[in-house]
């Protein structure tokens, strides 16, 4: 079970309040929405009860030269009064002035607007403290703008940090120090010289913990010295120049991206002694989607220690910098670049904590620094490379292996007769667990018409004759789509077990052939849940699922856990919740499969509950069942896997179970006395 937090705190960011319900302030419809989506965002705070918020800026839309804004001041007084929890705001540029610069659209901060923030909002930086922590707010457009307030500013954020030495800081703001680079060039986006350097360099002599920071409109994740950097999504709408990172198109009715309502929502912050965990729960901008904020998933570990949900396979780039392409709206004049981070935040939401990556991802200076960012929210990577690394390369595993969950290494078959010398001699190099992988290819010429096979992959099936490898920790074995996940992952993990090893189980989501879609997305939901129930039972071996994103172009094409945009799909979100119902139990300590006539059920016992994930052959197709053992009475819950909603519910022994068709669904059941 998930130990419990000190205590969470929630972030919000960008809520751009209109003055009226009414007010065509803006050229898109999106922004009509903007006040019943924040009306929404509160009621999604008040169903996760934070100790407080936190608003990191532009809280209203019209500037402080707009004679609209008191009014949009008391809407959005209005709207925030229904929050259970105190909230503590920090000033935007639409709510204090733009950062002091030529290129800005609106107007820059000036004494004027800082009395009226003063006015309505009330102070532009102090601090407040939690349980041991410390929480900083500042007001980054008085940065290099030469106000008085600058300075005062400056020399109380040095003087707070220091009298809070030792204690966790946590620092918010609106305008992000960078979005890429630490380097790069000022735009409208980010700090400029000389006042980052000036910021970045306070954050690192003071230790900050953590800093929250909008403005951007999306998510970005940086890291600086030892500090993360939270650049947050908004509650109201996208910013939809940085829609030039994802990976496709945007539809029509998301406004070209701006409209893209799955990428709107909430952070919550798990306050642990060791760490923080940081989650984003998707708001869907309310409206029909508004049992999201039902229940918050995942409640997840807040550590590195045991992992039991399975991990991903990231193939597509990660740390990939995009520029984005001059606009003619708020950077006209010069590029920008950014990265695509909502895989990142995807990870997070679902509860996965392991990552497969190449060891080249380990060697890159770039994107070791990426990889640095996301252990620090207790993931851990398992890096693979072909053939024998050589000593630098082992010498870079060994000096960050706080970050590795081991190495990999595909070997071509059959080894040479020094494979267990040279295994031993690897091992010991890398400081890190050592895992064997078999290389094989697939090739053939065209015969009387049959297909030309010109295939590569690896692992071992358990049908193989196994290596007797004494050197390594464990074994690579692959689950063909043709396999089903429950038999692979069970048969590898006795093959493993049976030489004292672990399994490292690669369950694939693609076909075996690469001309062969898999786009149907129930079949890979109920895949993807089969492997998730198998790795929270095996807990001792490694399950990765290969892929995380869709494959919609070159080979092997199919759906993943999230789309092109880095949305969840109907698979990812399963999981999410999956994952979150079941760190609210004891561990999984039996697991059975049944096949019926409407499916698989998988039955599985964590403490006194019997857990059912029944698993239809198809969406159109409802699984009915009784409970097993057929107790006189039974009581619990379920799941809806879709959304994270709980109903209660009970029954006997001739009241069947029923799971609606399309509807993945998890019942955690008890007999009653």
């Amino acid at each position: 079970m998930a130990s419990s937090p000190l205590f969470r705190f929630a972030v919000i960011a960008d809520s751009h309040v209109n003055p009226s319900e009414q007010d065509n302030i803006s050229p898109f419809e999106s922004h009509r929405l903007t006040n019943e989506r924040l009306r929404h965002t509160v009621a999604m705070l008040n169903a996760l009860a934070p100790a407080f918020v936190v608003h990191v800026g532009d809280m209203i839309h019209p500037v402080p030269e707009a004679v609209s804004y008191p009014q949009a001041v008391r809407q959005f007084r209005a709207t925030m009064a229904a929050l259970a929890c105190p909230v503590h705001l920090v000033p935007g540029n639409h709510d204090v002035g733009d950062k002091q610069a030529d290129y800005v659209p609106a107007g820059a901060i000036r004494p004027e607007y800082v009395e009226l923030y003063s006015r309505h909002f009330g102070e532009h930086f102090y601090g407040f403290d939690r349980q041991g922590c410390h929480f900083a707010v500042i007001n980054t457009s008085l940065i290099n703008s030469g106000l008085p307030q600058e300075r005062e500013q400056a020399a109380w954020l040095e003087a707070d940090l220091a009298a809070h030495a030792g204690q966790r800081i946590f620092l918010f703001m609106h305008y992000p120090p960078f979005v890429a680079t630490r380097d790069e060039h000022g735009h409208y986006d980010n700090i400029d010289e000389p006042g980052r350097s000036w910021l970045l360099d306070v954050v690192e002599r003071h230790k900050v913990a953590a800093a929250f920071t909008g403005h951007v409109h999306n998510f970005f994740l940086n890291r600086h010295s030892d500090t993360n950097f939270y650049l947050m999504p908004s509650t109201a709408f996208v910013r939809a120049d940085y829609s030039e990172t994802l990976h496709v198109g945007q539809p029509p009715e998301s406004e070209n991206g701006r409209n893209d309502v799955a990428k709107l929502g909430v952070m919550v912050v798990d306050v642990h002694e060791e760490r923080i965990v940081t989650q984003f729960l998707r708001s869907f901008g309310g409206g029909s989607d508004r049992s999201a904020a039902q229940r918050d998933w995942p409640r997840l570990p807040p550590s590195a220690g045991e992992l039991p949900a399975p991990g991903v396979e990231l193939r597509h780039g990660w740390t990939v910098l995009y520029d984005i392409p001059y606009s003619s709206m708020l950077d006209e004049f010069w590029r920008k670049r950014a990265r695509n981070d909502y895989p990142i935040l995807a990870l997070w939401e679902m509860g996965v904590r392991r990552l497969r990556v190449p060891l080249d991802d380990l060697l890159d200076a770039g994107s070791r620094a990426r990889m640095e960012a996301v252990a620090e929210q207790g993931c851990r990577f398992a890096v693979f490379h072909f053939g024998w690394p050589d000593e630098a390369a082992l010498e870079v595993v060994c000096r960050h292996r706080h970050l590795l969950d081991g190495l990999e290494l595909v070997l071509r078959w059959p080894p040479a007769p020094d494979l267990e010398a040279r295994l031993a001699a690897a091992r010991e190099h890398a400081g890190v667990p050592l895992v064997l992988s078999r290389f094989w290819n697939a090739s053939g010429e065209s015969r009387d018409g049959k297909q030309i096979k010109l295939l590569v992959d690896h692992g071992f099936t358990v049908d193989d004759e196994l290596p007797a490898a004494s050197a390594v920790d464990g074994l690579v074995f692959r689950i063909a789509r043709g396999t089903a996940a429950r038999e692979g992952v069970a048969r590898a993990a006795a093959a493993a077990e049976g030489r004292g090893l672990r399994a490292q189980v690669h369950v694939r989501l693609a076909d075996d052939s690469p001309a062969q879609a898999r786009h149907d997305e129930w079949s890979n939901t109920c895949r993807v849940l089969e492997t998730a129930l198998c790795s929270h039972f095996h807990r001792g071996h490694r399950i990765f699922l290969d892929t995380l994103g869709d494959v919609d172009r070159g080979y092997f094409p199919r759906t993943g856990l999230i789309d092109r945009r880095g949305n969840p799909r109907l698979a990812g979100r399963a999981l999410r919740n999956l994952n979150g119902a079941l760190s609210e139990l004891p561990p999984v300590r039996a697991l059975d499969w049944h096949e019926t006539a409407d499916g698989v059920l998988g039955v599985a016992r964590a403490g006194d509950a019997v857990l059912l994930l029944p698993l239809p052959e198809a969406p159109g197709r409802a699984w009915q069942g009784m409970m097993p053992g057929r107790p006189d009475r039974y009581q619990g819950y379920r799941v809806d896997l879709g959304t994270g909603a709980q109903t209660e519910v009970e029954g006997d022994a001739d009241r069947p179970i029923h799971c609606e068709a399309g509807e993945p669904a998890m019942w955690v059941l008890r007999p009653v006395p």
